[in-house]
């Protein structure tokens, strides 16, 4: 017997329902200290869930599995049915059986029908009706008695800096796994700012790598190159440190690689950690937006969110996930390849921080066809990004856009400078500086060519950014609470406004008597049309700039002198590089192959050696 996944048992209450649901208006008792479920008779308990369903139509396409059955730990009497739905909502009971007398000693096996291919698939589920007074459920497993193909050892690579109670709790929930102590992995924890200690991670699983600050990227890939020289791990996995983790993602991991057909990567899906219950993302698309039609359409310098917002406590709504999407890149917040993959691709690019995932999944799709995966119910909670602002994020946002659309796109000097010339005003007009200031230096930086990562100690430089991102004083935090006022409109200026706003930069050029000493609230809505006119702020001394779901807002003051100074920059800057656009994106492709080999980065990573 081979375990495929476990019916999984929420670990908070507010997360039951992606676990399961209960029918009839009867209620079912949960005791979360040893994870079983009291049932009352006639209430029905139901795995139509996100986590506990089985996804037939991505073990047959990426895997041999073809026979699986439950096993269950039950007391009393039930009947127990299985459903199949289809990505068309179609519906259909597959399997229906009483069961008396069940003892918790006695697992009982229930043999699904032979799994399913291509549009006849879906997605599988069990519920349980109590016939007793009262019955139990303990445990759940989903298994085959199909021998694996292959032996599957798995390195668990997350980087660290300064979050030691968020990556102390991730490790702790792995080794704590009894299911994982029979699987071979380890966890290599990147430690960038050597905030840890050894005495904290004693478990022979765990390997503590204490690292330069040389980001995201440099971590990961510090990890992945300790985990390639032991040379006995089949299989990678990429793992931000703040994540919320239920290990049994990474247990059907295993499953998945030990039966898999052929090389696909897997994208672990993003849940809203404010709102558990909703998938933020299933893998993204790059280079790409998809509009209200649901049209994919060209974005340059965007990566867009797939299955994004999806409700996964409606059951019907869980179909949709069956359709698959072409995935250009998953979030290395879980990311899992294999030893191929790596061999075959080489290792991620210096970014530092952003776009570094995006870049590291266009390779794989290079090289390997329809290779990504976003394997339904292989998820973790993650802060989604609505809720983050750091402003130095804008500097490697731009920068390394660049870098990565010139390995693997193509790029027209005018589009480009067009594109960032609204950026920058945007910013100019809700008074945002830094911000402004960061995309200018992300696309000199860029400009530099591929000897300024060669030259330019990643620590040293990042030390340089976060100081300039906060070169200008005019921006204050404050709490968020205009958004959830009721009853707040949001405004939409005038043509004569707003090309008034346009002509004086939005009051940078207006006289200083015709600013008003007065605040303009703007806010920034999920959807376009819960937005405000940032020309809102004309002739006005300060903006609230307020961010739907963000916790916080932001006020900026007008500061005339500094808006222009930048626009200036900014200008000279694009007249200056024109002639050598063209010879800056060729060196960056040629560069390319050199930064992604191992050489390159053990130098990069400790240039002293």
């Amino acid at each position: 017997m081979q375990v495929i996944s476990r019916v999984q048992f929420p670990q908070t209450v507010e997360t039951s329902n992606l676990y399961f649901n209960f029918h009839k208006g009867i209620p079912i008792d949960f005791h979360t200290s040893d994870s079983s479920i009291t049932l009352h008779k006639e209430s029905t308990l139901s795995f139509n869930t996100y986590f506990n369903s089985i996804y037939e139509k991505f073990y047959t396409k990426y895997t041999n599995l073809s026979s699986l059955y439950y096993l269950l730990k039950l007391e009393g009497n039930f009947e127990v049915s299985v459903y199949r739905e289809t990505e068309r909502n179609a519906k259909e009971l597959i399997l229906n059986k009483k069961l008396e007398q069940c003892q918790l000693s006695d697992s009982v096996k229930i043999l699904l029908p032979e799994l399913k291919h291509n549009q006849e698939s879906g997605r599988i589920y069990l519920e349980i009706t109590c016939l007793s007074e009262k019955g139990l459920f303990a445990e759940g497993l989903v298994a085959t008695e199909q021998e694996k193909h292959r032996d599957v050892s798995l390195a668990i690579i997350t980087c660290t800096f300064k979050k030691e109670v968020y990556v102390k709790k991730t490790v702790n929930t792995i080794l704590q796994d009894s299911f994982l102590k029979d699987k071979n992995f380890k966890v290599f924890v990147v430690d960038n700012g050597k905030t840890l200690s050894e005495r904290e991670f004693e478990d022979c699983r765990v390997k503590l790598i204490s690292n330069r600050n040389v980001g995201g990227s440099g971590g990961f890939t510090k990890g992945l190159i300790e985990a390639m020289q032991e040379g006995i791990y089949t299989h990678f996995l990429f793992m931000d440190d703040d994540i919320e983790l239920d290990s049994e993602a990474i247990y059907r991991l295993f499953a998945l690689y030990e039966y898999a057909k052929q090389e696909f990567a897997i994208a672990g899906s993003m849940l809203d950690l404010y709102k558990k219950h909703v998938l933020y993302e299933a893998g993204a698309i790059y280079n790409k937006s998809i509009d209200e039609e649901g049209t994919v359409q060209e974005d340059k310098f965007t990566g867009y969110p797939l299955k994004h917002k999806i409700d996964l406590q409606n059951n019907t709504l869980l179909n949709s996930l069956l359709l698959e999407d072409c995935i250009d890149y998953g979030g290395f917040w879980f990311f899992a390849f294999s030893k191929t993959i790596v061999e075959q691709i080489g290792l991620p690019l210096p970014l530092f921080i952003k776009i570094d995932d995006m870049e590291f999944g266009l390779r794989i799709n290079e090289h390997f066809d329809n290779a990504i995966v976003a394997f339904p119910s292989i998820a973790v909670w993650h802060e989604p990004f609505y809720a983050k602002r750091p402003i130095w994020d804008f500097y490697y946002y731009i920068r390394n856009h660049l870098i990565a659309n010139s390995i693997h796109s193509s790029m027209e000097y005018l589009k480009t400078i067009q594109i960032f010339t609204q950026c920058i005003l945007y910013y100019l007009f809700i008074f945002d500086y830094n911000s402004a200031l960061m995309v200018v230096k992300g696309f000199e930086d860029y400009m530099q060519g591929p000897n300024f990562i060669r030259s330019n100690d990643p620590e040293v430089l990042h030390s340089k950014i976060f100081a300039s991102s906060k070169s200008y004083k005019n921006q204050t935090v404050v709490s968020n609470s205009v958004s959830s006022r009721e009853g707040y409109k949001i405004t939409k200026v005038g043509k004569i406004k707003k090309l008034l706003g346009l002509l004086t930069l939005n009051g940078h050029l207006l006289p200083q008597f015709m600013i008003a000493d007065e605040s303009a609230i703007i806010r920034f809505g999920i959807k376009k049309q819960e937005r405000d006119s940032i020309c809102k702020g004309l002739a006005k001394k300060r903006i609230l700039y307020v961010i739907d779901e963000n916790p916080n807002s932001y006020q900026y003051e007008l500061e005339q002198k500094t808006g222009l100074n930048i626009l200036l920059n900014w200008m000279a800057s694009v007249i200056k590089n024109s002639f050598k656009w063209s010879s800056v994106n060729a060196e960056w492709k040629k560069a390319f192959k050199d930064f992604t080999t191992m050489q390159f980065w053990q130098h990069y990573l400790e240039p002293q050696k």
